[in-house]
């Protein structure tokens, strides 16, 4: 990994030896999940229907967030900062709004044709402050974040909160825990009256779990559904909390959020502080799945990926993200020195 981002120096407090994990190959290239060697991104084999597919390239960040997590391995994070280019601003500009900002794209190469989103801004903060950057470094990169993330998106109010809090700039922490709080309970409470009004009933565990492809599905059922809280949110949301000092307010908003986790997304139930809401017998007995499990549900008419348990052994020696995700946080990682 390179000592310096941006002209900026930082530090790897949390970078491990890649060779001290078997789980891991970054020369496989049969695996479910492999690394692009020349990019440094951790991608996803295609699926049988999508043979000329981009592997996921789309979403490569949380992969390589998250692959790093797993794994200790310094490359995804060279990886994650090829995402990124210093611009720097000229003429009036300049002078209204600093001299350089910092752009972000979904892949090293800077050629994918959606912009980047939030979740990839918020993957790449995370990674940053995960890995143990230095607070000159992080307060510099939040600092110089344009609220315009791209053509694609714009920041929203909590996420320009959420990265200053990150970064340890005061008094933005306290302030976005707040209306974090606010945000999650009326969240909690939209999902409740969805429910309540839908009848979809709650997550399945995976053995039980039923796909139906969204084309057999209602037009109003694919409507509805839109309208609930997305679980990928709830996700990175989760992290987000989870990188922020211990406080009772803290407390308070992952109390909320677990009321919109699903039953058996395990990953989120730690990353909320709620480890002991799982079970060893539910984390040995995950079997890996493709299409996104800790991201998405298995809900027969909530689910719209086509998410299902992966039986190709040949695929599964090294790098199953999944089930390393889940071991390295119910085992290994409590994730309160963060």
């Amino acid at each position: 990994m390179s000592e310096k981002l941006f002209g900026l120096t930082h530090s790897g407090g949390k970078i491990l030896p890649p060779e001290t994990d078997p789980r891991f190959n970054w020369e496989s290239e049969d695996s479910q999940w492999f690394v692009d060697q020349v990019n440094k991104m951790m991608l996803e084999q295609n699926e049988a229907w999508d043979p000329d597919g981009e592997n996921g390239k789309g979403d490569a960040i949380g992969r390589n967030f998250v692959s790093f997590f797993n794994y200790g391995d310094p490359r995804f994070l060279d990886g994650i900062e090829a995402c990124w280019e210093k611009v720097e601003r000229k003429g009036l500009k300049r002078l209204l709004f600093g001299k350089y900002y910092y752009q972000g794209y979904r892949y090293p190469t800077h050629d994918q044709p959606v912009g980047l989103s939030r979740d990839h801004l918020a993957y790449t903060v995370l990674a940053f402050k995960y890995a143990g950057y230095s607070d000159a470094f992080m307060k510099d990169f939040v600092r110089h974040l344009r609220y315009r993330i791209s053509d694609f998106q714009l920041m929203t109010p909590s996420l320009w909160l959420w990265v200053r809090a990150a970064a340890n700039i005061k008094p933005y922490t306290t302030l976005f825990l707040l209306q974090a709080w606010l945000i999650n309970k009326l969240n909690a409470w939209w999902n409740r009256s969805l429910y309540k009004f839908t009848g979809f009933g709650e997550e399945s565990h995976q053995d039980d779990f039923i796909k139906v492809q969204n084309d057999f599905k209602p037009s109003r059922v694919r409507k509805m559904t839109k309208l609930f809280y997305p679980i990928y949110a709830l996700h990175f949301g989760s992290w987000k909390m989870k990188v922020l000092p211990e406080s009772k307010l803290k407390k308070k908003v992952q109390k909320v959020m677990l009321t919109i986790c699903p039953k058996h997304n395990y990953v989120i139930k730690i990353l909320l502080g709620y480890k002991d809401l799982v079970t060893q017998e539910e984390v040995d007995g995950y079997k890996s799945m493709v299409g996104g499990r800790w991201t998405g549900i298995l809900n027969t008419w909530l689910n719209d990926r086509d998410m299902k348990i992966n039986k190709d052994k040949d695929k599964l020696k090294c790098n199953v993200q999944d089930v390393d995700y889940l071991k390295k946080l119910y085992y290994t990682i409590s994730c309160s020195d963060i």
